[in-house]
């Protein structure tokens, strides 16, 4: 059994709890519990991020929904956040392939229940759930690492893999761990955290750092003001106004193809390729800028949808 962690380190944690939902508008003690259909709904998006649905990459949106079974992958300095039908929320960090491999939700005397197997095959993830949800909502998610199974039904955790180790912090809850090396083991206190380096001998549960903690919450957050997306986000960057309707197709396809949800929109013989719903001014400057190899001389930035 791990020790009890510092009042510094449960402010830290809390603060993780919250801030995904922070980061899309809304405090995560008054979530709503959402009418989603049976998927996972797009919260918010920093690009590049894309669906492999029948073998062929899309590039993600905000608002988008995300169905079984497909696989979410994200590209350098992206992240996304994504809404669970009965108020439970994932985090994915940069450079991560989540796959769904399945989701089922079902509905009875005002409850929200989700059944889900997700697998992580690499990169950054967090799970939280809101005072809310836990009152409304139930969940029997599972999500498995390259060597463990972890066990979810009302809880926050991080967790992460890669070619050298996976990794488990709780944050808030208990998680059960269903693990190839160690067997079945619980985390149930604040900090707990478990790590599975592939080349060295096991190693049991200890505790995170507020370093540590730290950083498990920075590799799976959204970066404000640098190109994040929102479902009804007010902003739009436009790559290029050309009367040339062949080559703003090609632009558009271009960009899409690198993870970028590029939309063409045409005026008589004017033709437009934009990227729309940037949550402020600022994201929408962002994703200009990381775009300017795409971007035509009367490139900009615009208010509305």
């Amino acid at each position: 059994m791990v020790k009890e962690i510092s009042m510094g380190r449960r402010h830290l944690l809390g603060g993780a709890v919250a801030s995904a939902a922070a980061l899309v508008g809304r405090p995560a003690s008054a979530a709503p519990v959402r009418r989603l259909g049976e998927g996972l709904r797009i919260e918010a998006v920093q690009m590049p991020a894309w669906l492999d649905r029948d073998g062929r990459r899309h590039p993600l949106a905000a608002g988008d929904l995300v169905s079984a079974p497909q696989v979410i992958e994200t590209g350098v300095g992206a992240a996304l956040v994504m809404g669970l039908p009965e108020g439970s929320q994932v985090n994915l960090g940069e450079k991560s392939r989540l796959s769904v491999a399945s989701l089922a939700q079902d509905r009875a005397e005002g409850i929200v229940g989700v059944r889900a197997d997700l697998r992580l095959f690499e990169g950054f993830f967090r799970f939280a759930t809101s005072a809310v949800s836990r009152v409304t909502g139930r969940r029997a998610v599972s999500l498995t690492l390259r060597t463990t199974t972890v066990g979810v039904r009302g809880t926050g955790f991080w967790s992460m893999t890669d070619a050298q180790h996976d990794a488990v912090c709780l944050f808030e809850g208990q998680v059960a761990l269903d693990t190839r090396d160690q067997g079945s083991l619980s985390l149930d206190l604040p900090g707990a955290f478990w790590t599975r380096v592939f080349d060295r001998a096991v190693q049991p549960v200890g505790v995170a750092t507020p370093e540590q903690l730290a950083g498990f919450i920075a590799s799976s957050a959204l970066k404000v003001g640098h190109g994040i997306a929102v479902a009804g986000g007010a902003w739009q960057v436009r790559l290029t106004r050309t009367r040339d309707s062949r080559a703003a197709m090609n632009l558009a396809g271009t960009v899409r193809a690198v993870g970028y949800p590029a939309t063409l929109h045409s005026v008589g013989s004017v033709h437009e390729v934009r990227i729309s719903q940037l949550a402020t001014r600022a994201d929408a400057q962002a994703l200009l800028a990381s775009l300017r190899a795409f971007a035509g001389e009367d490139a900009g930035v615009m208010a509305g949808l």
